[in-house]
């Protein structure tokens, strides 16, 4: 009589074919499907703790796996292409000196010629991204899926991580987003409703961006004639533009409002911190491009529930 190791090992290959070819349909979306409920009763069979945890280790160390690597990516990107305007090999962002992959990746994550270790940003991100695809691999109902779920939000992060760090969104890193996007839209709402959320969020950000130039040349440099800060900078325009083709039409006016609201939040937080710190200074602007990434998140995963809690 066959074994039950044996016998989930069977199913184990039956999992990961069937897996493979759900994902041009679903990406994981139904999880739970008839040969992975067959593969954990077979597991079952097994004595001990065994049958408890090898299961739901060997359905969920895969999805850690990619959760880290999209980490990595992110931390590469943010790392490199702000400084460097390209990539190329992992370098320090102290001494400019190019680290070994391994190094540099992996372990001991320190520079080898100035021995600056790398930052704590560094885990929070992987960790972020490991707890970010073990969730979206539960989420069996997102409208997204698995896969292109977390290659968007692996975008949202670099985008993020870039614009917090240095105040500034790269062109071409809009513009490989402008490509997700517009493929992701299209997907999603049809090419039309894709191309007025891209104008949309075009133009909305625009009238901001000029409103902010406005404020700052009347009221601001009389106050500070050294200012040289901006309120909105022109990648958040271009941001808008591009969070539209995620999200469509209307789904873009959600995002907007959910990202100004919680903008509102975030800027209120910011500047009780620096007021306890004793740094605070007028009219000191923070990056809008995380909240506006915050907006586009909830109108793509939460739709539903961000209509519920804006009326």
């Amino acid at each position: 009589m066959t074994r039950p190791e044996n016998q989930a090992f069977l199913f184990l290959i039956q999992a990961i074919n069937e897996r493979h070819n759900e994902v041009a349909f679903s990406c994981f979306s139904s999880a739970k499907t008839d040969i992975t409920n067959k593969f954990i009763n077979s597991l079952r069979g097994m004595s001990g703790w065994a049958g408890a945890i090898i299961p739901a280790m060997l359905l969920v160390i895969p999805v850690i796996l990619l959760g880290w690597l999209g980490g990595m990516l992110v931390n590469y990107v943010s790392d490199v292409y702000p400084i460097k305007r390209k990539l190329i090999a992992p370098v320090c962002l102290k001494c400019g000196e190019r680290q070994p992959f391994i190094n540099y990746f992996l372990w001991p994550r320190q520079c080898t010629h100035c021995g600056m270790r790398r930052k704590i940003r560094t885990w929070i991100v992987e960790g972020s991204a490991i707890l970010i695809a073990v969730w979206l691999w539960d989420q069996g109902s997102l409208v997204l899926g698995f896969f292109p779920g977390f290659l968007v939000l692996a975008y949202f992060g670099i985008v993020a991580v870039i614009d917090l760090e240095h105040r500034l969104i790269p062109h071409p890193i809009s513009l490989v987003g402008s490509v997700i996007g517009l493929v992701i839209g299209t997907w999603q709402h049809g090419l039309v409703p894709t191309l007025l959320g891209c104008l949309a969020g075009f133009v909305t950000m625009l009238v901001l961006f000029l409103f902010g130039e406005l404020f700052v040349k009347i009221v601001i440099r009389r106050r500070r004639p050294d200012f040289e800060d901006t309120a909105l900078g022109f990648g958040d325009v271009i941001l808008g533009g591009v969070l539209g083709l995620f999200v469509g039409w209307p789904g873009i006016v959600l995002a907007l409002i959910a990202g100004i609201l919680i903008g509102g939040v975030g800027v209120i937080l910011y500047l009780i911190v620096r007021l306890a710190l004793g740094r605070y200074r007028s009219f000191d602007f923070v990056p809008y491009g995380p909240f506006l990434l915050a907006g586009a998140f909830f109108a793509l995963f939460y739709k539903e529930l961000l209509l519920t809690l804006l009326n």
